[in-house]
């Protein structure tokens, strides 16, 4: 049985095809996004972020064991992908390569990612015996797949929860270094707990309340926190200032040092967590 191929090139990168593609998916069709690369599944998290959840199809994501490992030790791409995950738009599963091609298929037309000189992209759009036989075997595929954990807050969550447990100005803190990391060349090495540690400094709030919210929410345990407080204050990035309290032990409130006073006065908290987190 021959296969037609209708060839359409479009985007300029992965992210610019991602967008594409959501802002022509009908939000009550399904895709199965199958063996991406690692490029396109961190686009298609960054591109998410543009659309309204109730806006997007739903999203099937199965994938190689590495690649989605890489997407867990991704903050902002897991997290982004937690977002879709608690608003039911994205499933993950993990099995061994469906085949050699990346694909994204929906029940009347494939998708083929390209990735040109690992920078450029493109996307073939296919049609033909193909484009009907594959939705078949995909399903088949998905549900073989196993589970996977992103093991990961969604970023939604641990903004709105910062903002109430934390304050308003810690968050927004937390937001311009999330913002700067987005822009690095490698946003996955943003290290959330130490960002979160250096804005509670630059804040001057409680080791207490920063390490309780950060396990409640599920970013790390207290005990994850304390050792990198104490790593902080090795590197002479943070102090702290000993706050008695009615019973119990005094509370630890944190501050930067003054090396790094100087760093948030002159350049802004975004150079601030870059130097320290990013």
């Amino acid at each position: 049985m021959s296969t037609e191929l209708e060839s359409e090139l479009h985007g300029t990168d992965p992210t610019s095809v991602f967008r594409e593609f959501l802002s022509e998916a009908a939000p009550s069709s399904v895709y199965h996004l199958v063996d991406l690369p690692w490029p396109y599944v961190a686009a298609m998290t960054d591109a998410s972020t543009e659309f309204d959840p109730e806006e997007l199809p739903s999203l099937r994501l199965l994938a190689r064991r590495e690649t989605l490992v890489s997407l867990r030790q991704s903050f902002l791409g897991a997290a982004r992908a937690a977002n879709l995950v608690d608003a039911d738009k994205l499933t993950v599963r993990e099995r061994e390569p469906v085949g050699d091609t990346p694909l994204i298929v929906g029940d009347d037309q494939i998708r083929v990612p390209l990735l040109l000189d690992g920078t450029g992209a493109a996307i073939v759009s296919a049609e033909g015996s193909f484009s009907e036989s594959a939705p078949e075997s995909i399903a088949d595929a998905w549900e073989h797949g196993e589970q996977f954990s992103l093991r990961t807050p969604a970023l939604t969550r641990v903004r709105e929860t910062m903002s109430e447990d934390l304050g308003a100005d810690l968050r927004e803190d937390f937001d311009q270094g999330l913002a700067r990391a987005a822009t690095q060349r490698d946003p996955g090495s943003f290290e959330p707990v130490t960002a979160a540690v250096v804005v509670a400094a630059a804040n001057g709030s409680l080791h207490y309340d920063l390490s309780r919210w950060g396990e409640t929410v599920g970013l790390a345990s207290k005990a994850t926190f304390s050792r990198r407080k104490g790593e902080l204050e090795d590197l002479g990035v943070v102090t702290t200032e000993k706050v008695p309290v009615d019973m119990g032990r005094p509370r630890q409130r944190l501050h930067l040092t003054e090396e790094y006073d100087s760093v948030l006065d002159d350049y802004g908290v975004d150079e601030l967590v870059a130097r320290v987190a990013g």
